[in-house]
């Protein structure tokens, strides 16, 4: 027989599940600002009718709670998450580099070679004026500076390069502990039945986090955890973490692009600004000492050192303008004819195996810099589109709509109102029932 009070069963099993809906829904509302949250959903199922035929169902129940996601989004937004930060950090390095050679400007090495040739230009036309001699010298001198300044910021910039890849690093190795210790977690909470759907949830946002430092591939096993490998090697293997070394084979993300400014664009550029560092004291000391100075006596190095953190102007120079060696006899000092000479050199054709003067030169390396510096910025705003439309389709999927969850809790709202109308109904049946079996006839 079916039992009388099965309707007060069905209907608490629907009051249950109606306000376990509600309690999800209400999760979602309250986590709706919360960063890496998946939206859930209720599961909810039929409970099997009691035995024997013509039997009505005994209800409805909460099967489980589904988390929204869409893993093949996830794995493409991790992969542009690498190549934007690769793209990122060479866009910054190269933006610091080229307020390093401060062109164009009035300071920058540009226009300090100008001066510098201008400035022997002048002393051609009188070559024992002091004034002019003292003008060759401070030129020079500021020629000087503007090499050793650029050379020493990219080395500083390698510097804090290198700095910040260690703190990078560091925070890698950070994130895959605490990866591996919410593995730890959701195995605990799978054993014991509890719902794990937020750990996933942090877990999956310290992964995407992961990925804009380095492009990580990650794979999850049947258990629930989740493996990180990063260039091939494990960073994160179930519960156990690794540590990612400073050296290790990394292809994407933002390591990888500090990586790549400090070994190869940063030094690209210092060899440049060293070559042409090289070739002015090569070119100019060999035009200097074919001259005379002021007292007729053949012209010294007007240059020493090398590379452009190491030019200087020569010590004698530096101290006594006369030893500028401006005539080309060593009976007439005053010329000029050597100064005139070396101001020509500026259009000579000694770069680049003879085929740029030194400004020609110098304008392919801010021509390259700039063309460069243009290719990180066009990969960066690519990548920050392609981004931005990964994240709208994983929203759509995981995110939570204050609007959407308003209707739903509505909807599971008037069911709870309606299971709780066929408790009354129920009610009133057994109170009839009860209450009022043998009363007729009395």
């Amino acid at each position: 027989m079916y039992s009388t009070f099965g309707g007060l069963e069905t209907a608490r099993r629907a009051l249950y599940a109606q306000r376990a809906a509600i309690d999800i829904t209400g999760h979602n509302v309250a986590n709706v600002n919360t960063p890496g949250y998946r939206r859930q959903r209720p599961v909810m199922s039929a409970t099997p009718p009691a035995p024997g035929g013509l039997k009505p169902g005994t209800g409805v129940k909460v099967a489980g709670i589904e988390r929204m996601r869409d893993q093949f989004v996830d794995t493409q937004i991790r992969h542009t998450l690498a190549s934007l930060g690769r793209w990122e950090a060479r866009r910054e390095i190269l933006e610091e580099v080229q307020e390093v050679f401060k062109e164009p400007s009035d300071i920058g090495i540009s226009a300090m070679m100008d001066r510098f040739w201008i400035s022997w230009q002048e002393l051609s036309g009188n070559a024992t004026d002091p004034g002019r001699r003292t003008g060759v010298q401070q030129e020079a001198i500021s020629l000087v500076s503007a090499f050793n300044l650029a050379a020493g910021q990219l080395s500083e910039t390698m510097d804090d390069i290198n700095q910040n890849v260690r703190a990078l690093v560091h925070r890698v190795n950070t994130t895959a502990s605490s990866i591996a210790e919410i593995n730890r977690e959701i195995v605990r909470g799978n054993v014991v039945g509890e719902n794990v759907a937020d750990l996933l949830d942090r877990r999956d946002y310290l992964v995407q986090q992961l990925a804009s430092d380095v492009d990580v591939a990650v794979v999850e096993d049947n258990s629930g955890l989740v493996h990180v490998t990063v260039g091939g090697r494990i960073l994160v293997a179930g519960t156990d973490a690794r540590e990612l070394a400073q050296d290790a084979l990394i292809t994407g993300g933002r390591i990888k692009g500090l990586n790549e400014a400090a070994n190869m664009i940063i030094p690209g550029y210092l060899k440049q600004l060293d070559n042409l560092a090289n070739a002015l004291v090569e070119k100019i000391n060999e035009q200097h000492m074919a001259g005379y100075d002021l007292f007729g006596n053949p012209g010294g190095a007007f240059f020493e050192g090398s590379g452009a953190a190491g030019i200087r102007l020569s010590k004698e120079i530096e101290e006594n303008a006369g030893l500028i060696a401006a005539a080309d006899e060593p009976e007439s000092p005053g010329n000029g004819r050597n100064a005139l000479a070396m101001a020509q050199l500026k259009d000579g054709l000694t770069m680049a195996g003879g085929t740029a003067t030194f400004r020609d030169f110098y304008g392919s390396v801010l021509t390259g810099l700039g063309l460069e510096t243009q290719e990180s910025m066009r990969s960066t705003e690519v990548y920050e589109g392609v981004l931005e439309q990964q994240k709208a389709r994983q929203e759509s999927v995981s995110g939570v709509s204050l609007d959407e969850e308003l209707i739903m809790l509505m909807k599971y709202g008037s069911a709870f109102d309606a299971a709780s109308r066929l408790v009354t109904v129920v009610d009133e049946m057994l109170d009839r029932l009860i209450n009022g079996t043998g009363l007729v006839g009395r």
